[in-house]
């Protein structure tokens, strides 16, 4: 992927690092080890191999890139039932600031965005699975009471992609409408696992759609 982007655009500069499939929906003593497996594979060991390969990229041609990793919001306060992807979730953020510590120094910036509740076809999907009504649920997840639209995501991944983050580095940015400053709790009815929707995306950002971003 790495090859992709330079081969395609010439260099790359920035890199968004953003996987993830249906979360796990069993307490830690019934939990399935197959999901467990597959879905680590894709959330935390999918970031670690990227991460890798960026980094190798920027020390070996000396550019002072930047780096976002997805978490989540379950990376910072642990949902009911969710061993896996919150396990999986806080392993990205120990990543980032991880390789933070190492390779700041060498004008490398890797930080994380931490979303909450996103209006997608993920969060859609896993609503309908567990019979949630979209409009209640908002109001357990967001002191503004609504989804973020995924745009409102791509602007915090665009503002710590850019100079103007220049001094931001080994950070979380939450984008969760409030959600970690507040006390919600949030009760799971039904138990059962979503038909599993699978959004796995390893984005190489020099902003196509948004923004081109050198450094």
């Amino acid at each position: 992927m790495v090859d992709f982007a330079v081969d395609t655009y010439g260099k790359l500069d920035v890199a968004i690092n953003n996987a993830a499939i249906t979360p796990d929906d069993k307490p830690l003593s019934e939990i399935d080890m197959n999901y467990y497996d597959k879905l680590m594979s894709v959330d935390l060991r999918g970031v670690v191999l990227c991460l890798k390969y960026e980094l190798k990229y920027f020390e070996e041609n000396n550019i002072a890139g930047s780096i976002v990793n997805t978490s989540s919001v379950s990376g910072i306060r642990p949902q009911p039932a969710n061993p896996a992807y919150v396990a999986a979730k806080h392993g990205v953020i120990g990543l980032t600031k991880n390789a933070a510590m190492d390779y700041s120094p060498k004008g490398i910036r890797i930080n994380s965005v931490a979303p909450g509740a996103i209006d997608t076809p993920m969060l859609r999907g896993a609503l309908d699975q567990f019979g949630f009504e979209p409009d209640e649920y908002a109001k357990q997840l967001s002191m503004l009471h609504r989804f973020a639209d995924a745009d409102e995501v791509a602007q915090a991944n665009a503002w710590l992609a850019s100079d103007l983050s220049s001094y931001v580095t080994g950070t979380v940015l939450n984008v969760d409408g409030g959600y970690t400053s507040c006390k919600t709790n949030i009760e799971y009815t039904k138990t059962s696992r979503p038909k599993e929707v699978n959004y796995l995306f390893w984005v190489y950002f020099l902003f196509i759609k948004c923004f081109m971003i050198t450094f």
